[in-house]
């Protein structure tokens, strides 16, 4: 009797594993009886199912559901598997283009239709718009940007003051007013001074506008000229802060662009210096002016003003080399004005002589 019970138990089991088991057609679910395809997956058809449903161009099996695609016949199956074009959405049937640096998989038809990064040449999603052209992230954050507002430069630039970092687009260099300072387009926040000059914010902050801040810098200026390069004034010197107007007034005309003058009255020596300049202009006004003033106890008042100008530039060249600016000195030497041109000469003059030759060109004159 316990052994009856046993083998009905394992029939119960067993049954229906054996059910299970009956290969079935893969669509219509039917018990393969007869004859059948079977595919390398393991997938079975019935006959019927075979001729009923037309096969797929991709895997060759029937399939009752489908899509046409570039004239091919797709099944789903293969469709879910099937990469798809990373712009239309198409499944990639046929020739596609791969960019995997940017993890873009494109059809045909799009690989010649998207956009383009102007610079790189390369397709992209999301391309930003600059100046009529379209530029991918990774070339948009490479590009230089415009000082001013910001914007990416494609393509023509300027810079001013020998400021190489600082680059500006022809649309703020047109825009905006330049700075009286580093000849910059001043922006939205330039400063306008009280004789009308107006200052980028770059060079207001940095500008000297109290007697304290010249007068630590002329300091420096009177020690190196005196110890290094023999230049001493006997007379006092009286050193003033003042705008432009009082300066080209003081200097009848001689230029529109003064920075500093040397003004003598009988035995009162004065030098003006033009207030909202840099330190580094400071460092070129300040032994320009001096030496003007070395010039009038030692020299003749009639020496021409190449050679006074020069001379005096000359005193700045080698004292902005001194005190560390020799990128700006070298715009000193640029221009065919009497001091670029005196300056000019007078390095000659030392390149052939040395430091003492300058100084005897001057004496007894």
């Amino acid at each position: 009797m316990k052994r009856l019970i046993l083998i009905s138990i394992l029939l119960i089991i067993v049954l229906p594993q054996l059910l299970q088991a009956t290969d079935r057609c893969t669509i219509c679910k039917k018990e393969l009886t007869g004859r059948y395809i079977k595919f390398e997956d393991g997938s079975k058809y019935c006959l019927d199912c075979v001729k009923k449903y037309p096969a797929c161009d991709i895997c060759g099996k029937p399939s009752p559901s489908y899509i046409i695609e570039n004239g091919k016949r797709i099944c789903l199956e293969c469709l879910a598997k099937m990469g798809k074009c990373s712009f239309c959405g198409k499944p990639l049937t046929g020739k596609y283009y791969s960019y995997p640096e940017l993890g873009l998989k494109l059809c045909e038809n799009c690989n010649k239709t998207v956009k383009r990064c102007f610079l790189c040449g390369r397709p992209g999603k999301n391309l930003i718009l600059v100046d009529d052209k379209y530029i991918c992230n990774a070339c948009y954050d490479r590009l230089d940007k415009c000082h001013i507002c910001g914007k990416p430069i494609i393509g023509e630039y300027m810079w001013f003051d020998n400021e190489g970092s600082k680059k500006y687009c022809p649309s703020c260099v047109k825009k905006y007013p330049h700075c009286a300072n580093c000849g910059a387009p001043v922006g939205p926040y330039g400063v306008r001074l009280d004789d009308g000059r107006i200052l980028c914010p770059d060079c207001y902050r940095t500008a000297c506008f109290k007697p304290e801040q010249v007068s630590a810098i002329k300091g420096k200026v009177i020690d190196y000229l005196k110890s290094v390069m023999g230049i001493d004034v006997h007379h006092k010197i009286r050193f003033l802060l003042e705008g432009r107007d009082f300066i080209k007034q003081k200097s009848k005309g001689i230029s529109n662009d003064v920075n500093g003058l040397f003004y003598r009255q009988n035995d009162n020596f004065e030098i003006y210096v033009l207030y909202g300049l840099r330190e580094k202009e400071l460092y070129q006004v300040l032994p320009h002016e001096i030496a003007h003033a070395w010039m009038a106890e030692n020299c003749d008042s009639d020496i021409p003003a190449k050679d006074a100008e020069g001379f005096a530039q000359w005193v700045a060249y080698h004292a902005l080399g001194h005190f560390g600016f020799g990128d700006y000195r070298r715009t000193l030497l640029e221009g065919e004005s009497v001091y670029a041109t005196g300056l000019r000469k007078m390095m000659e003059i030392e390149k052939d002589g040395g430091v003492k030759a300058v100084f005897d060109y001057f004496k007894g004159r």
